[in-house]
């Protein structure tokens, strides 16, 4: 729309300029009331205002890759894989822990049967030494029949079997013990490994991501962090995507609220200054089959940035987030989005072109052409365009103006109308 205010701005001095030339070789404007309106055309990104990020679990831990991520704009239902992990150092981490769960109770088992062997041959040491008792007791029906010597070895003989039974008898005893700590200990771990283990998996299974509810999701953006080292530069961050590296807590996926949406718009610097609140935008967007709508401007980021980032362009953009007045089932976040926005517009008023008014003496004044001759009028202006400048008081309209400064043989009288500050009583133009 600019452009075309422009080419329409250059093609009427290109056509009064031929009755000037026949003249006294100025170019003139031919003053009349109309309509103003100044517009600009922007272009933007829909988005929504609220959206609901998806975030990996316990993602400040370790370092994720994302393998597999769902389409930009992609419609999900809950319960739908979304997101797809890989985190080497966690899986890695999974595959220890549990070898080492399996080790223990293998372990477990094997002193299991270690001691339920041990315990078996005790037991069967104990029952021996009973047995020898028992002989030795029998054989004490002898001792009433044999001689002093024999008798004292049939004594010793039954001692010593006691004795053999007692201390086989402790020693079962001991190593039941001992078995019963053995295993207590091995089982502590076990459980310590289990929850270990657990704790591990269950970040594992956050490696896939479900959708937590119905609806259209849409890719995010990470902080872009830009790094210098011997080696060179670089950059991480960006688009969200497959292969992209996780970083901070960031969202992999959003849903966004489709009943309220937005423009995020970018606005050379020369025009984000005359943006203010509420401005009118007339919406295009051309990818939901030229669907249009309107909107009003909502608020304006004052962080700037180059054209090209990390180039040395001094041209900077601005972000104007407008705020769209109806929202369509087409309307989707991410599209294309035209935004035309008026930045003023009045209705049968007068407008010169700037280059018509100069300064004279702190006065604005235009040159009015009064036959052959220019005189000069102090005017009051009022908003100021690019291309043109709303005209308050000093004119009335149909007057033809110079859109060059006349020599001083064609103003009247040779010298320019001087008007005093009291007589104008002119106030400060309100922009």
């Amino acid at each position: 729309m600019k452009v075309f205010q422009i080419v329409c701005f250059i093609y009427s001095l290109l056509f009064i300029s031929c009755a000037g030339k026949k003249g006294d070789g100025l170019l003139t404007f031919k003053l009349t009331r109309s309509d103003y309106a100044e517009k600009i055309t922007v272009p933007g990104t829909v988005q929504a205002v609220v959206n609901y990020p998806v975030t990996p679990s316990n993602q400040s831990y370790v370092q994720m890759t994302i393998i597999r991520l769902a389409e930009d704009g992609a419609y999900v239902k809950k319960g739908d894989t979304i997101c797809i992990l890989s985190a080497p150092e966690l899986e890695s981490n999974y595959e220890e822990t549990r070898n080492k769960l399996d080790s223990l109770e293998a372990g477990l088992k094997k002193t299991e049967a270690d001691n339920k062997l041990k315990i078996a041959l005790l037991e069967a040491q104990l029952a021996i030494n009973k047995a020898q008792l028992q002989i030795s007791s029998l054989d004490s029906l002898r001792i009433l029949y044999a001689s002093e010597m024999q008798q004292k070895l049939l004594k010793l003989e039954m001692e010593k079997a006691l004795i053999e039974m007692e201390k086989t008898n402790k020693k079962l005893t001991a190593t039941r013990l001992i078995a019963n700590n053995d295993l207590k200990q091995i089982n502590a771990r076990i459980i310590q490994e289990k929850t270990k283990v657990e704790s591990v998996a269950d970040q594992v299974n956050f490696l896939t991501i479900i959708a937590p509810r119905d609806g259209i999701v849409s890719r995010t953006e990470s902080p872009e962090i830009r790094f210098f080292s011997s080696q060179g530069s670089g950059s991480v961050g960006g688009p969200i995507k497959e292969g992209s590296v996780l970083l901070f807590e960031t969202p992999v996926l959003q849903f966004p609220d489709l009943s309220t949406m937005q423009v995020s718009a970018e606005v050379a610097e020369g025009d984000f200054k005359k943006l203010e609140k509420g401005q009118q935008v007339f919406i295009t967007v051309d990818a939901a089959e030229k669907l249009t709508t309107t909107g009003k401007v909502n608020r304006k980021n004052l962080i700037g940035r180059n054209a090209q980032r990390w180039s040395e362009s001094k041209v900077k953009f601005y972000e104007v987030i407008i705020d769209i007045d109806s929202c369509h089932s087409r309307m989707k976040p991410g599209l294309s989005a035209s935004c035309e926005i008026t930045l003023t517009e009045a209705k049968d008023t007068l407008f010169v072109p700037t280059l018509a008014i100069f300064e004279r003496d702190s006065f604005k004044v235009v040159y009015v052409k009064k036959k052959e001759h220019y005189v000069s009028v102090v005017v009051q202006t009022g908003y100021s365009g690019s291309s043109y400048t709303i005209i308050k008081e000093g004119l009335k309209g149909d007057e033809v103006l110079a859109l060059a400064e006349p020599p001083l043989k064609l103003i009247e009288n040779g010298t320019e109308k001087k008007v005093s500050h009291d007589t104008l009583n002119i106030h400060k133009p309100q922009i």
